[in-house]
């Protein structure tokens, strides 16, 4: 479901924007990581059983600089980078590049301003100040891909490839309708790949890398031939997507894909049999002061 980017409601005020701003925000994360009185995130930082997503709703509304109004369609897109930033790493300490990410004191506009002063690390906008790419890789990513991605409704862009990230992909933070290049390789992703509902959702998929996550699985469909590129891990994948001989760079895929009535077919559908590296933090990485940086709601 797509979330609701500007709210229908005329008023205006702090207890509009407060009330309606954690209703949107409730209707893009899982239901139990959030309250539905405004007034219980208060303090949710000096609290150790709060949420990532506590965290990045009190922050938003109570503790930003931007002091974004509901109305303005970055208002959800500034909060999945804050529910990112607290559940991936980022607040930990683990990532190795956070150039300007959640300033406690003077917390900048995740775009930049003109010239790029302050844009967050690995964060790209277009004109309007719309999310159009994540480039977070290698950085030391960890955890889950945040279901709060589906506020990116501009992104084409999202690579979190060579991290530590884990557990099922959920489909709605990537299958976003302009997305055009999932990286993803190269983690420790697990469970069923969602094709069919990212081919539906992202219907200008190009680009689709999902290799080096040796716990992913599924079934690739006949929808995905129109794709530029592909590389997974064959030996998951069904059809299983063996090269048609040993002299061959085709694979099967692309075999069958050809003699589909349209006969299109990937421009590059690579088999993957190498083991990924996991990228490590370097030793020498400063370690930052100890705070709350929220644990995910049971079940999440």
């Amino acid at each position: 479901m797509s979330p609701s980017m500007t709210p229908t409601l005329a008023p205006t005020g702090t207890g509009y924007r407060l009330t309606t701003g954690l209703a949107m925000m409730k209707e893009i994360s899982p239901s139990i990581a959030l309250p539905n009185n405004p007034d219980a995130l208060k303090g949710a930082k000096t609290r150790s059983g709060s949420t990532p997503q506590m965290l990045a709703a009190e922050f938003i509304l109570y503790d930003d600089a931007q002091k974004l109004s509901v109305r303005d369609p970055t208002f959800l897109e500034r909060y999945a980078l804050a529910v990112f930033y607290y559940a991936n790493g980022g607040c930990s300490g683990d990532w190795i590049t956070r150039t300007n990410w959640m300033d406690p004191v003077n917390a900048t506009n995740h775009c930049g301003v003109a010239g790029g002063d302050g844009k967050w690390h690995g964060v790209f906008c277009n004109l309007q100040g719309r999310v159009t790419e994540v480039k977070m890789n290698g950085n030391y990513v960890t955890w889950k891909l945040p279901r709060e991605f589906v506020a990116f409704t501009e992104l084409s862009t999202l690579e979190v490839s060579d991290n530590r990230m884990v557990g099922e992909l959920p489909s709605e933070a990537i299958s976003m309708p302009k997305l055009f290049t999932l990286l993803l390789n190269n983690n420790d992703f697990e469970g069923v790949f969602p094709f069919d509902v990212v081919k539906q959702g992202a219907a200008s998929l190009d680009t689709l890398w999902i290799q080096e996550n040796s716990q992913l699985s599924g079934r690739v469909p006949t929808s995905f031939c129109s794709l530029g590129s592909i590389t997974l891990d064959c030996a998951n994948f069904l059809p299983q997507p063996v090269y048609v001989s040993p002299d061959s760079s085709e694979t099967t895929f692309v075999a069958d894909c050809k003699a589909e009535p349209e006969g299109i077919s990937p421009r590059e559908y690579t088999c993957n049999t190498e083991v990924g590296v996991p990228v490590e933090k370097p030793a020498d990485a400063p370690v930052p002061a100890p705070r709350i940086c929220g644990s995910p709601a049971a079940g999440t």
